[in-house]
């Protein structure tokens, strides 16, 4: 059974991460929470990171300005949302919302 607090989408486009490590990989699903990466950085579990995502159809990259790395499986990693400005929770709930909506 799956726990998670919030929805998460099957998504596919591009993120850039800087922090304890740097780099760049593509998101592969997202929530309000946090992510799925995938990238061919090698990142440690508790890493701390800031996040830009690269969403379409969208002028400036959401950031998110803190996040910590909690798990990672070769390439993958998962991300979860620390800090976020309010600005950027609301466009970041306004992209998902339309996902759930095309999904109907």
């Amino acid at each position: 059974m799956d726990q998670r607090e919030h929805e998460r989408y099957l998504v596919e486009f591009p993120v850039t991460f800087a922090g304890d490590c740097e780099g760049a990989g593509i998101i592969y699903n997202l929530a309000m929470g946090g992510c799925k990466i995938v990238t061919d950085r090698p990142l440690l579990v508790g890493s701390m990171l800031a996040l830009y995502l690269n969403i379409p159809n969208q002028t400036f990259a959401i950031t998110v300005r803190m996040a910590t790395v909690r798990w990672t499986m070769q390439y993958d990693f998962g991300v979860e949302f620390l800090g976020m400005e309010e600005i950027e929770r609301e466009r970041l709930a306004r992209f998902l919302q339309g996902l759930a909506a095309a999904a109907a």
